[in-house]
């Protein structure tokens, strides 16, 4: 009995890798049963005994990959992540990463932006999402209410609506950078990010560089046209 259950594990993760490895290498709109018995070398009868559709795949793709971010994140700091202290610095340093950084696990965000698209027909889509956010959310919520309290002579504003205020500017920011890789310079992004909340939170912002201050007035300000 035990060994059939590892038999099944194993299988129900041979075809979570194979849908990601799809997913990486040819898109979302690419994945497919048949993409999945191409990689797994399995058959269709195999595949749908896991698996019976590929909205079920794609719910545990999600899931794995959740499990993944949350293993990442239990384990220490995220990767190229310098190490960094609480409070202000703490979200200097996170928001200096995510800023800076190219999103990473792009069949990650692939996945949620069609999550996002089919929440009105799919409630465990919905759901999913829902849980994401809430995770991400009480992340923030925790390290703010300890670490960050209200500042004095400004609205106040709970830990919960921080943390969404500073998820909804990373979302928005990787959204608009899976649309146009350049669609705003990091460098600009990152400074006018950090002086809004450190002004907001009664901290120093860091001040622009001189040599950043050169590349801004050297940097042309119209693109080109394709």
């Amino acid at each position: 009995m035990a060994q059939r259950r590892d038999v099944g594990k194993r299988r129900r993760r041979q075809i979570i890798d194979a849908a990601v490895a799809v997913i990486a290498e040819k898109g979302i709109q690419h994945l497919s049963l048949s993409a999945i018995e191409k990689k797994t070398k399995m058959s269709r009868g195999q595949l749908t005994y896991y698996f019976r559709y590929k909205e079920d795949v794609l719910l545990a793709v999600f899931d794995h990959l959740i499990e993944e971010m949350q293993k990442a994140h239990q384990s220490g700091q995220p990767p190229e992540l310098p190490p960094c202290g609480e409070g202000w610095d703490k979200m200097r340093a996170l928001l200096t990463f995510f800023v800076l950084h190219p999103p990473e696990a792009p069949e990650f965000h692939a996945l949620q932006y069609t999550f996002l698209s089919q929440i009105v027909h799919r409630e465990d889509f919905r759901q999913r999402l829902a849980s994401l956010y809430e995770y991400w959310r009480g992340l923030g919520s925790a390290d703010f209410a300890r670490d960050l309290p209200a500042p004095p002579g400004k609205p106040a504003v709970s830990p919960r609506t921080l943390a969404s205020f500073i998820q909804a500017l990373l979302h928005g920011f990787a959204i608009q950078r899976v649309a146009d890789p350049e669609a705003f310079d990091p460098q600009e992004m990152l400074t006018l990010t950090l002086h809004l909340l450190g002004g907001y939170l009664g901290k120093e912002s860091p001040a622009v560089s001189e040599r950043q201050e050169e590349a801004v007035k050297k940097r042309p300000r119209s693109r080109k046209k394709e």
